[in-house]
């Protein structure tokens, strides 16, 4: 059983402050630590309902835990209730460290800049997108919202293992260093070039900045713009979700 003083504990990493003292966070959900798993997370120990534990689901992870000698243990479905803060916890909870990222130098050749991005379901839909266009070198200005918020890693769907770079920089830094070495600074805006002319072969590298929900990229950000995109759509509509822009560029991009 479970101390009372472990499960606060625990509990605890679901705000930033604890998260930086202990550099761990918390996995919720059954596809999100299979995902993990998949992406060969290190996971510090695992806690997951009887019902759960029975399930195909639970029978085949389970395996995996045994088979990677990951540590886990039956918990009663109040305690992981405690432990949780979705309202519709699945049985199971994963505790493990912040991954250890690949530390800013020379600019990578395709990366995404997130420019005060605040919404967490935002955030966590922008990085499982850029892991499954195999974007490798996320940075982010230092209010974006934390992307260990618990909200964040359910949106993200594991893509948190899967990145080299995950810097929280200032404008100046990240894309001074493109400027400096000639690649290309995409912003997006209704009034930018159409992106079915862009010039894929033409570029050396690049980085895609993706602006705050509200007030779109910050004036900084914008002055280092080499070129500015558009995504074409019927008229009336006012914008496009950066979440959901963002793919679309990197669909773009990408292929």
């Amino acid at each position: 059983m479970m101390s009372a003083a472990r499960i606060k504990q625990l509990k605890s990493l679901h705000q930033k402050k604890y998260r930086r003292m202990e550099n761990q966070f918390l996995l919720e959900g059954n596809r999100l630590i299979d995902q993990a798993l998949s992406a060969n997370a290190q996971i510090i120990e695992v806690w997951i309902t009887q019902k759960n534990m029975d399930s195909d689901f639970g029978k085949n992870i389970l395996q995996k835990f045994e088979e990677k000698k990951i540590p886990f243990s039956v918990a009663p479905d109040k305690i992981i209730r405690q432990m949780s803060d979705s309202l519709n916890d699945q049985g199971i909870i994963a505790l493990t460290p912040i991954p250890v990222y690949k530390k800013y130098d020379n600019p990578p050749i395709r990366a995404i800049y997130l420019d005060g991005i605040s919404d967490p379901g935002n955030m966590g839909t922008i990085l499982r997108t850029a892991a499954w266009f195999g974007i490798k070198s996320i940075f982010r200005s230092p209010e974006c919202v934390d992307p260990f918020n618990s909200k964040v890693v359910r949106s993200a769907m594991g893509a948190h293992f899967y990145f080299s770079h995950f810097d929280a920089l200032p404008e100046e830094k990240i894309l001074g260093g493109y400027k400096n070495a000639g690649l290309e600074i995409f912003g997006s805006d209704m009034n930018g070039s159409p992106i079915q002319t862009l010039k894929l072969e033409a570029l050396k590298g690049w980085i895609l900045i993706l602006g705050n929900e509200a007030h779109g990229i910050g004036t900084l950000s914008k002055s280092f713009i080499t070129t500015t995109l558009s995504i074409p759509g019927i008229d009336g509509i006012e914008s496009l979700n950066v979440s959901v822009a963002g793919g679309i560029l990197l669909h773009t991009l990408t292929t």
